[in-house]
């Protein structure tokens, strides 16, 4: 059942605020009523894409300490919360450099707090897909096998232009080992500066390659602040079609996913009456009456709808 517990002193702002210490910009929901809890663990950004205004906004890349993140996750599942999300601007960045602590060790020490369930990376950026992390992942339980990792754009040119630190190729090759076993999803922006229908094209074809099951779509526009600020040559019914042609192909690999579960079986975590989300963060539809909010019941697919598979 799900523990339902009043907001106390330890949860004000001010309580979280000193426990964060040098990371701003705290969120004081603590969200009780749920069974995820999002913990955030870093903020800021060191690195300097073009289009982007974060680092002008929340600073430099800065990181809570191993033993504040650690303790709020005990705090969570002892409030009721079965399912911990690890957020940060750019999580791969994580640091703790007093105690010894980056992501793939912060993974594993969180994954083996009793009571926890399940643990998940909201979105980690691909320079830090790197194998002690994918090993972190794989030999923690707890961990779900999901990504988020962005993309932005398939073209190395358009990457450049960017200012991403990394090729389509680097992209692919630190993918690959996961596309048997995860659920990969992504984010990539359309219409970009220097991005032409080849460039477009390019993006079109990593994104199969990649396996992806789904891409959120972000058409360009520029950001006052940035180094792409004055820049939008792509025509808006240009980025309209092209938005529309990768939301088609992310809709048909996500119901393509969503297929291959058909059969098969799977552990759901209920977060709202007849809801829930498998391991691999995949949406389920199970039957309220034996799926109470909270609980990790056991399912078989049955069958796909447009908002996720049909639990037998």
């Amino acid at each position: 059942n799900v523990v339902v517990v009043a907001r106390r002193s330890e949860e004000t702002p001010a309580f979280v605020a000193r426990d964060v210490g040098a990371i701003g910009c705290v969120q004081a929901d603590a969200r009780l009523d749920r069974v995820r809890a999002f913990v955030k663990v870093q903020d800021g950004c060191s690195f300097s894409c073009r289009f982007c205004v974060i680092p002008l906004v929340r600073g430099s890349s800065r990181s809570r300490t191993a033993g504040a993140v650690l303790g709020e996750i005990r705090r969570r599942v002892a409030q009721g919360h079965r399912e911990v999300v690890l957020t940060g601007i750019n999580l791969g960045c994580y640091r703790d450099r007093a105690a010894g602590y980056r992501l793939p060790r912060l993974v594993r020490e969180a994954g083996a707090i009793p009571g926890l369930e399940r643990l998940r990376l909201s979105s980690i950026e691909i320079n830090h897909v790197d194998d002690e992390l994918v090993r972190a992942l794989r030999e923690t339980p707890a961990a779900s096998r999901h990504l988020h990792v962005p993309l932005q754009s398939g073209d190395d040119a358009v990457l450049r232009a960017m200012g991403r630190r990394y090729s389509t190729g680097t992209y692919l090759r630190r993918l690959e080992p996961l596309r048997e076993d995860f659920n990969l999803t992504s984010d990539v922006i359309v219409g970009f500066p220097s991005e032409d229908e080849r460039a477009f094209e390019h993006t079109l074809r990593v994104v199969g390659e990649a396996g992806l099951t789904k891409v959120h779509v972000f058409p360009y526009s520029p950001r006052p602040g940035t180094g792409t600020a004055a820049e939008d040559p792509v025509p808006p019914h240009v980025k309209k079609e092209r938005s529309a042609r990768l939301r088609g192909i992310s809709h048909a690999a996500c119901l393509a996913h969503w297929r291959s579960k058909v059969g098969c079986d799977d552990v759901v975590l209920v977060d709202r009456p007849g809801r829930g989300y498998g391991d691999d963060y995949s949406p389920w539809l199970v039957p309220p009456e034996s799926a109470p909010v909270g609980e990790l019941v056991r399912v078989r697919g049955a069958a796909v709808s447009e908002e996720g598979i049909l639990a037998a």
